[in-house]
């Protein structure tokens, strides 16, 4: 299923689409990489917001995410299995890509074309963490893709049009090369370069925190293929360490969010939230929350759990089995109905419950409908897990140091702790059950010493297997990010046990998504040599572990 944003959301965003489409076409392959037609005299910071129109997660996103993404990473289950087509998903984020590689290579062309050339190197370095981040995101969607020849079309030359696929491995080094330069090269103390102010919807144009972004996102791409290659890994992730990185709950939170971007559309949390009822909270997720099973919740620990879920209709914390036993189970409701949920939403006097009986726990209805949660990029709280598995590992020529391991541990999950809070008290719709104010030190340092979340520090094995649990915890909201981790981890994030085989029946295949039809149509040769002609779910991704 396909929607459309209305007009009302891109009116504030109206450069974005003017300048972000004007070097992109439509969906296929062929289509992307045929010459484009605007302006020509268009100044790099038009076609940065160009680009910035293409990193928006679209309906499609949304939808793939709560209906897939949820269950594959077990952060969450559907209590019936969806459809599960990819049309209108990730493959938007396949087109959206190769719009922007367009405005990319254009801006690059631009740039190397003007007198003044040095003064936009900073916007250089911003386009390429950007990229890569972008690029990243997708080759851990689809595995191998079009990249070093891709965007290109808009030169004239018939033989750009369609190009062939590079392998994950040569997409990720590339990328880390490229963060490398940026981090070497951004600079905030020369006042020649070009400012983008507040036309910067990302950080604002603040270097130093660009800094932190690009080094914090190469710690993380670095640290996913390094069980892969260690030898291009090492170097990265020991330069890291070195520098800036986010650490800061209460600013190191990179992404869209809507104090920088006036009437951002949301809207496709609330469709993919309506689309997906049948989504529910699991047992994987409530077995690391609460010590027991309590109807009333009085187990619950974890104070994210009442963040990120909610009860049923009666008031009862019931997890839906993530591995049922019982093909019959199911559940009824529509915890995710706005028009009942919201107090006064469109002059309907919702009472701010549940407004059909649900026997499981769901998904907080409120992070489905509210539009001031921002959509991440990366938070500190992960660049602290990070660091903790580096130490405990002892990889990139470090030691193992299972004491500084648990420093950043726990301090990726008061990161965690206050600034899920910190969402939660931020809702603006959010009625019943909301938040008063941040934990206390005594409440994160409760929770720090739980008997299930205290750092195993005389055991590295087990210790690594509780950061993965917090990481994966601190990914709700990026579940693909999850997912991830799922699979360079070699599948050491939290599963259920219990009945194991569903699992592996159900989902164990989906190792990667399908690449879009259009290529088969309009990218044929390149694709049959990608595939093999077989282009399979249950192809494991160069960064499977």
């Amino acid at each position: 299923m396909k929607h459309t944003r209305n007009s009302t959301t891109w009116r504030i965003l109206a450069i974005l689409m003017v300048f972000g489409t004007f070097v992109s076409c439509t969906k296929n392959f062929e289509k992307i990489n045929t010459p484009w037609n605007g302006s020509t005299t268009a100044s790099p910071q038009q076609l940065y917001t160009g680009f910035l129109s293409n990193l928006f997660t679209t309906y499609g996103d949304q939808a793939t995410m709560n209906g897939w993404w949820y269950p594959i990473s077990q952060q969450g289950i559907v209590y019936t299995r969806g459809d599960y087509s990819y049309d209108g998903g990730p493959a938007s984020e396949w087109t959206n890509f190769y719009h922007n590689l367009s405005n990319y290579n254009t801006m690059m062309d631009v740039i190397s074309a003007r007198p003044d050339s040095a003064t936009f190197t900073n916007l250089k370095a911003m386009m390429k963490v950007l990229r890569a981040y972008q690029a990243i995101k997708l080759t851990n969607f689809y595995g191998d893709m079009p990249y070093f020849k891709a965007g290109f079309a808009y030169n004239g030359n018939s033989a750009n049009y369609k190009v062939p696929y590079d392998k994950q491995q040569s997409i990720y080094v590339a990328c880390l090369n490229d963060l490398a330069w940026a981090i070497n090269h951004f600079s905030a103390s020369d006042g020649s370069q070009v400012s983008l102010g507040s036309a910067d919807l990302i950080l604002q144009n603040n270097i130093p925190q660009w800094i932190k972004f690009a080094n914090s996102f190469r710690l993380r791409v670095a640290l996913t293929m390094y069980d892969k290659d260690q030898a291009d890994a090492t170097p990265h992730i020991a330069d890291a360490l070195n520098k800036p990185l986010l650490t800061d709950y209460s600013t190191d939170n990179v992404g869209f969010y809507p104090s920088n971007v006036p009437n951002l559309d949301l809207g496709g949390r609330e469709f993919s939230f309506g689309q997906e009822a049948r989504l529910r909270m699991g047992t994987t997720m409530w077995k690391l929350m609460s010590s027991n099973n309590n109807l009333d919740g009085s187990g619950i620990f974890d104070l994210r759990c009442k963040i990120f879920f909610e009860p049923n209709n009666a008031g009862q914390w019931n997890p839906f089995p993530q591995n049922p036993t019982s093909g019959s189970i199911t559940d009824g409701g529509d915890p995710y109905n706005k028009g009942i949920r919201d107090k006064d939403w469109a002059n309907k006097n919702g009472n701010g419950n549940p407004p059909t009986v649900n026997n499981y726990a769901n998904f907080n209805y409120y992070w489905g409908r509210d539009k001031n949660i921002p959509e991440l990029f990366m938070t500190a709280a992960e660049v602290h897990f990070l660091k903790a598995e580096v130490y405990i590992r002892g990889i990139a020529g470090i030691g193992i140091n299972p004491s500084t391991a648990q420093t950043e541990y726990n301090a990726g999950i008061a990161a965690s702790l206050n600034f899920w809070t910190q969402q939660a008290i931020n809702s603006l719709v959010w009625i019943v059950n909301k938040p008063a104010g941040l934990p206390s030190s005594a409440d994160i340092t409760a929770y720090q010493q739980n008997s299930a979340v205290r750092f195993d520090s005389s055991n590295p094995s087990n210790g690594l297997t509780q950061i993965y649990a917090q990481e994966w915890i601190d990914l709700f909201r990026q579940p693909w990010e999850a997912w991830t981790l799922m699979r360079r981890t070699g599948g050491k994030t939290p599963m259920e046990t219990t009945n194991s085989g569903y699992y592996t029946q159900t989902y164990g295949s989906y190792q990667r998504v399908q690449y879009p039809d259009s290529e088969q149509s309009y990218n044929f040769t390149n694709w049959k040599a990608a595939t093999s002609g077989g282009d399979l779910m249950s192809t494991k991704l160069w960064i499977t572990k």
